[in-house]
């Protein structure tokens, strides 16, 4: 009797001792395959949450699943300022991407130097996104996630930009989500869509050689730091960053939309008078320091034009 009362609490313990050590696993980050860090989320699925650049890497894939468990999310700073990743595939449970999850990586989508990197490859089952020629868009491709910062650059084996991208944004998108192109430095020129309504916060975040894009009518909202560092002025024949058109159904333009971008020399406001946006910038909703600044100072090179 007394032998089968140690075995029962020595089976006790160990059951104990692995719900405790499950627990435990739950709330700690965990490795992968190709320096992929993950953590077991309190209802069993996994986020991704992190990673580590290696030289010899080139590609990785965010799985289905990892130990039987769906990978439904990407999370903040999951993968993120890797200079050798020229592809990511998505796999078909991942559901939720945040709008850090996928920043700063500067050889996505490279071409020949980056050995034919393809960007984003989502598979044909997720439901939630997909990707189109490299780029990131949700399932019904009204909202663009992100865009491979090298796509359509050629650059040579010494880094030496050759040719810029330039991009156009497919009809039907309605959002560019905010970090979308954050930090394209390569993008020459980007052209919206006529059915775009909202730029995202820091959408366009230090693409500094872009030229000035055309904002279409029917867009409503210009996010926090949207055009930030937005800086090339125009040399010879390539475009700069210098006019902006602010379009009459524009509602809300956030804090600093146009932080830094010196070179602008031409605002045009459409369909409102500078009563209006006075009024706007006292309630708010046009943000602080929304216009063109140079460090944050107030700028005397450009000219503002009610319409």
């Amino acid at each position: 009797m007394k032998s089968r009362t140690k075995k029962l609490t020595a089976i006790i313990c160990i059951l104990v001792l692995a719900v405790a050590f499950s627990v435990m696993l739950a709330g700690c980050n965990q490795t992968w395959e190709n320096n992929i860090e993950y953590k077991v989320e309190d209802n069993g699925e996994i986020t991704i949450v992190g990673y580590t650049d290696s030289t010899l890497i080139h590609e990785i894939t965010i799985p289905d699943e990892i130990d039987g468990k769906p990978v439904t999310k990407v999370g903040a700073q999951g993968v993120v300022n890797a200079e050798n990743l020229y592809t990511i595939y998505i796999g078909k449970n991942v559901r939720e991407i945040d709008t850090w999850g996928f920043t700063n990586l500067q050889g996505l989508g490279a071409d020949e130097y980056g050995k034919n990197g393809k960007g984003f490859v989502v598979d044909p089952e997720n439901p939630y996104f997909t990707s189109v020629d490299g780029v990131l868009f949700n399932k019904d491709m009204t909202e663009l996630l992100f865009y491979p910062i090298r796509k359509g650059a050629d650059i040579d084996n010494k880094m030496n930009v050759e040719s810029y991208a330039t991009y156009v944004i497919p009809e039907g998108v309605k959002t560019i989500r905010g970090k979308a192109f954050y930090h394209c430095y390569y993008l020459r020129e980007v052209t919206l869509p006529s059915t775009l309504e909202t730029i995202g916060e820091m959408a366009f975040f230090k693409c500094s050689e872009m030229a000035s894009p055309v904002l279409p009518e029917g867009l409503k909202s210009i996010g926090k730091d949207a055009f930030s560092y937005c800086t090339r002025t125009t040399d010879g024949s390539i475009k700069g960053f210098t006019t902006i058109n602010i379009p009459s159904t524009v509602q809300t333009i956030g804090d600093y939309a146009f932080y830094n971008c010196r070179a602008i020399t031409t605002i045009n406001i459409y369909g409102k008078s500078a009563t209006d946006v006075e009024a706007l910038q006292e309630n708010g909703t046009f943000g602080t320091k929304w216009y063109p600044t140079d460090n944050g100072r107030k700028m005397k090179t450009y000219t503002i034009n009610y319409l």
